[in-house]
């Protein structure tokens, strides 16, 4: 019996949350949760400005860098050909890499941060509210 009613508050509980979960807008649900894209081209990289947050995800050791921009400048360093870009959680060093110029069909610089062997390791992610 006491199986059975602690069955039936759980049941009621979690589809109490669920309603309340589905019924919120895209974009409205909690704090915090947003869809954002990642930034592959020069345009979109300048767009961060001081005080914006961004994100730098490293595909090789699977991790997310959430940073601030602490000035104008700081989009533009990570736009600078042959700069660096380094992973907080596996300590790589990696090669910011401009490809362009535009040329038929494209209409702007795209960015690429690449490892020691050219491979994409790294890609940047305005996070703009």
């Amino acid at each position: 019996m006491k199986t059975k009613l602690t069955t039936l508050i759980a049941a009621a509980l979690v589809a109490g949350f669920t309603g309340t979960v589905a019924a919120a807008p895209p974009g409205k649900g909690l704090p915090g949760t947003k869809t954002y894209k990642h930034a592959a081209t020069e345009e979109q990289i300048l767009s961060i400005k001081k005080g914006d947050r961004y994100a730098v995800v490293c595909t090789d050791c699977k991790s997310i860098t959430v940073k601030q921009a602490a000035d104008d400048k700081e989009a533009q360093a990570l736009c600078h050909d042959g700069g660096s870009l380094h992973c907080d959680a596996c300590k790589q060093k990696a090669t910011i890499k401009r490809t362009g110029p535009p040329g038929k069909g494209t209409t702007s610089t795209r960015i690429t941060v690449v490892n020691k062997d050219g491979k994409e390791c790294m890609f940047i992610v305005p996070m703009k509210d």
